[in-house]
C-alpha cells in the first residue's frame, strides 16, 4: 500500500484541516490538525486504515506555523 498523501486547508481563522488522500483508493479525509495524533487510524471511504505518522504531522504542524506568519505580516 502506498503511502497517504495529505495537503492542508487554513480556514479564515488560520485554523488547519489535514486533507489525507487514501494511498488505496485516492478519496480524501479531512481531519482538523488539532484532533491528529501520530499514527491514529482513521478509517476511509473504502475501508482502508490511512494515519499519519510522527514526521509526516510534525512536518503537517510546521507548514502551517509558517503559514500562519506569512498571512499575518
Amino acid at each position: 500500500m502506498k503511502q497517504p498523501r495529505f495537503d492542508l486547508d487554513l480556514d479564515k481563522h488560520c485554523n488547519a484541516t489535514v486533507v489525507i488522500a487514501c494511498g488505496s483508493c485516492g478519496s480524501e479525509t479531512r481531519q482538523h490538525l488539532r484532533s491528529l495524533q501520530p499514527d491514529h487510524t482513521l478509517r476511509c471511504r473504502c475501508g482502508a486504515d490511512i494515519s499519519l505518522g510522527a514526521g509526516a504531522l510534525h512536518r503537517a504542524q510546521q507548514q502551517v506555523a509558517h503559514l500562519r506568519v506569512a498571512y499575518r505580516q
